[in-house]
């Protein structure tokens, strides 16, 4: 959730603890009744059956009010909130790539590929051209752009030259193989980021080019982007450095949607120039040391396996967003709270990134070792 979200302080339209309903119904009772209704009084076992289901109402009144708030709202509700101020969530899409067909022999006249020609790489998984194309006359290939046909992230993540056999032939033709990775492909967009871009939404109302406009138009690109960096490093021009989730690199289908969108005439100042690029990686390697407490040997093992999982969560904590420094302490934090009792970390030392920068560890460069067991 957004931290301006997180921050506002937490609201209550009705009281659900049944402890504190009880005392309460309990107490009123006892007062109308003057006597007091010990546990096994006919009187106070029926006042339990009503304070059972008017705790029940109490959660609903609860949970209605909530769901009229940003903070709280769920599916249905998010969307509904999300419609005052025009936003919607983001449909699934389909994953694109690009394919180089190849002919068998060069021909005296262009050869026609139909739109929807499809080719896959098995596990009934097809990508079709979007539009018709032809290879010219006396050449042998042509690129083509292909969408998956199955909508989500299902057609994301194949290789060049894993989507290599063609199902909708055509003559003379030879070969099909994809010549960039395919992605893109996205699910329906997920609550939080939905709840996020709908608070986001009134900075997209100015049509001064503002920060918040710019980012809030580049994530509705791709739902997949967690991410945007936007900063004019000179005047009139507006640079875009979109994130992926999970830390991915965005390929170029995506940073053409995200320039499409953000320099529409619509939404771009007639004055700005927009950039749109990839973030500019920097590595950093590991090397710590790490001590268990002895009191702990019993659960060492543990200690060890949880330590590992900290490690991977700080790799992707740290590429998980544009411009964060590399920041031992955060790991010193992560495997703290793993279990283990101290920790030399020798690499990777502070380092202050820029907007375009993005810390990723060099998986190739990374040295943990375990110390032994040390006195409390």
């Amino acid at each position: 959730m957004n931290s301006l979200l997180e921050n506002l302080p937490d609201i209550n339209f009705a009281e659900k603890d049944v402890a504190v309903i009880t005392a309460e119904i309990i107490a009123h009772i006892e007062k109308e009744a003057g006597r007091t209704l010990f546990p096994g009084d006919p009187l106070r076992l029926l006042a339990l059956t009503f304070i059972y289901y008017l705790s029940l109402q109490r959660s609903l009144i609860d949970f209605t009010g909530k769901q009229n708030l940003l903070r709280y709202a769920q599916d249905g509700f998010i969307q509904n909130i999300a419609a005052l101020v025009g936003a919607v969530q983001l449909e699934p899409r389909a994953a694109v790539t690009t394919l180089k067909f190849t002919l068998s022999t060069t021909l005296p006249n262009a050869t026609l590929i139909p739109a929807k020609t499809r080719a896959t790489p098995g596990n009934k998984i097809f990508f079709a051209t979007k539009d018709d194309i032809e290879i010219p006359a006396g050449e042998l290939s042509i690129l083509a752009i292909a969408e998956c046909t199955q909508v989500g992230s299902i057609g994301n993540g194949f290789l060049p030259g894993q989507i290599n056999r063609l199902t909708d032939t055509f003559p003379f033709n030879y070969t099909v193989e994809n010549v960039d990775e395919s992605a893109g492909g996205a699910d329906l967009e997920e609550i939080e980021p939905f709840r996020e871009r709908t608070r986001m939404k009134p900075e997209s109302y100015s049509s001064a080019g503002p920060y918040g406009a710019y980012m809030y138009w580049a994530k509705t690109a791709n739902q997949l982007i967690v991410d945007v960096s936007v900063k004019s490093p000179s005047p009139g021009v507006v640079e875009i450095i979109p994130l992926m989730q999970g830390g991915e690199i965005p390929t170029q289908s995506v940073l053409d949607e995200v320039y499409a969108i953000c320099s529409a005439e619509d939404k771009r100042p007639l004055t700005d120039h927009v950039i749109v690029r990839k973030p500019e990686i920097v590595e950093y390697a590991i090397d710590y040391t790490y001590f268990i407490a002895r009191s702990s040997a019993a659960i060492g093992l543990n200690i060890q396996q949880r330590t590992a999982e900290a490690l991977e969560q700080f790799i992707l904590w740290q590429k998980s967003a544009l411009g964060r420094d590399i920041n031992p302490s955060q790991l010193t934090k992560m495997l703290m709270k793993a279990g283990i009792k101290r920790v030399e970390i020798r690499e990777p030392v502070h380092k202050v990134l820029d907007y375009f920068e993005l810390g990723v560890a060099d998986m190739d460069n990374i040295s943990i070792t375990y110390g032994g067991l040390e006195d409390d």
